[in-house]
């Protein structure tokens, strides 16, 4: 299952931000973005969906960048692999 996660995340923030997918960077803020926590939960669960993951709750406080959702997504997958 070849999946580019930061694809699939830029997606998803675009989508939800209504937004060009080139306009995102790794180290672009959400909060640069305009990313509502609410919107961060819609956007975690799109990627969940997505990914057949579960991001635990507490993890959504220390999402900060694009970059850390990413990083935080490859991580319960390479965890997910070891299972």
């Amino acid at each position: 299952m070849a999946m580019d996660i930061e694809t699939i995340v830029k997606t998803a923030i675009a989508n939800q931000k209504m937004i060009d997918v080139e306009s995102i960077s790794l180290m672009t803020s959400l909060q640069d973005l305009g990313v509502t926590s609410l919107d961060a939960i819609t956007i975690v669960y799109e990627v969940e969906e997505i990914c057949d993951i579960e991001v635990p709750n507490d993890e959504l406080e220390n999402l900060r960048t694009v970059q850390d959702i990413v990083t935080g997504v490859q991580s319960l997958l390479a965890k997910k692999v070891q299972v």
